[in-house]
């Protein structure tokens, strides 16, 4: 209802985030509520742009930023009003991007607000960003509703004065479940359900409770990788794939993703280089292996998951015999360990720095970490899978679970 404050202002316009398109299009979702209340003033939904229009030229718009690249789709946008809807589930950048583009020419004040939940990918930096409203231990704590100003110099933000030429506002209201009485009433058992929630959960969703985290930095901690521009030259290379379980295509919820894992060794540290991560069919799957294979080139050895029985085996043999791969190293591993053990290995190297990240802008490192910190219980674990493998193959203890396909291995070119 807030996107509509200046919907009687020509030329303003607004734009409502989810994450992804799928949570804007799910039950009571924006878009379903937005149909209830918009024609109200006026307004025609275009389904096809999904935007509202209203009479005084002015428009609402609905969005989504599901990888952490998309927020560049808005380089040349212009909104008055930003909302971001579960704000926990963005990362940092992706929130922080769209202050530049909160620039209107037509009169109504630019604004950013955003609804939340604690918990979720984006917890500690919300948390950290509203310390004064969230963190107990704030050296100076704001009560809820208190209006802060804060400007930033160089890379760190401070608290300044309403008066200062440079301080943007910013505040936070607290809301519960007992804040709602209209929800109350037709839902009595809404807060019973609640109640029945597992501890953590129900203590960030029905108490607000910004102190408590659910599985997150369990086997990974953000703090633990060394960003870094580049590997040493002469380190040893890998790529690793971890294929998706499921496609794209027959999936209609959150469909597992096929991910390439370039990682290199030089002495006892380990460099994450790069990373693939697509959802697409097997053809396509493949396509993108030789694509990657040549680009990378014939000094990384590829590795490859092994299923359990013959349909694992045909499968290596099917991708190392491809015409197209020739000259290079192909190399199945079998693995009976689950994902937490087969990523305990370089979760301990991590934790003592030994493994740095090389972000040269190529992929998507944030996504990367944030699946880090989430593992093994957030919602995909199919990039530290392709890194559990890659360095798997670093490991001389696996050797005797390697099955070399020697008919493919190092052929010239005919």
């Amino acid at each position: 209802m807030e996107a509509l404050r200046y919907a009687h202002v020509a030329g303003y316009t607004g734009v409502l985030f989810r994450r992804t398109f799928r949570e804007l299009q799910q039950p009571q979702g924006l878009i379903e509520r937005s149909r209830v209340e918009y024609p109200v003033l006026g307004g025609l939904y275009n389904d096809s742009k999904f935007q509202w229009r209203f009479p005084a030229s002015s428009m609402v718009v609905f969005s989504h930023m599901e990888g952490e690249r998309d927020k560049l789709k808005h380089q040349s946008a212009e909104y008055a009003y930003i909302g971001f809807d579960e704000l926990t589930t963005f990362t940092e950048g992706q929130y922080l991007y769209l202050f530049s583009r909160a620039r209107t020419t037509c009169g109504a004040p630019p604004r950013i607000r955003a609804g939340t939940n604690p918990g979720n990918i984006g917890h500690d930096w919300v948390k950290r960003r509203w310390g004064a409203w969230l963190d107990k231990r704030h050296p100076h704590p704001a009560k809820d509703g208190e209006i802060r100003w804060y400007k930033r110099i160089g890379d760190d933000e401070v608290e300044c004065r309403p008066d200062d030429p440079k301080g943007l506002s910013r505040t936070f209201i607290r809301a519960s479940v007992w804040d709602n009485p209209y929800i109350i009433e037709k839902d009595p058992g809404y807060v019973l359900r609640l109640e029945a929630l597992p501890l953590v959960e129900r203590l960030q969703l029905l108490e607000g409770d910004w102190d408590v985290m659910a599985a997150a930095g369990l086997v990974f901690k953000r703090e633990w990788f060394e960003i870094v521009k580049a590997a040493p030259g002469l380190a040893d290379k890998v790529r690793f794939w971890d294929f998706a379980a499921t496609e794209k295509a027959t999936v209609k919820d959150d469909p597992d993703y096929t991910a390439g894992a370039r990682v290199s060794q030089f002495g006892k540290l380990y460099f994450i280089e790069h990373m693939v991560r697509r959802q697409a069919t097997w053809a396509n799957v493949k396509a993108l292996i030789v694509q990657t294979a040549h680009l990378d080139g014939t000094d990384v050895v590829i590795g490859i998951e092994q299923e359990p029985g013959a349909s694992g085996k045909a499968i290596i043999y099917e991708i190392a015999s491809m015409p197209e791969l020739r000259g290079y190293t192909v190399r199945g591993f079998r693995s009976s360990k689950d994902k937490v053990k087969r990523a305990n290995p370089w979760s301990a190297q991590a934790q003592v720095g030994n493994v740095k990240i090389v972000n040269d802008g190529t992929w998507d490192v944030e996504t990367f970490l944030n699946e880090c910190q989430w593992f093994p219980e957030g919602t995909h674990d199919d990039q530290v899978d392709a890194v559990s493998g890659a360095m798997q193959m670093f490991g001389p203890e696996e050797v005797s679970e390697t099955v070399y396909y020697e008919e493919t291995v190092d052929i010239s070119p005919i």
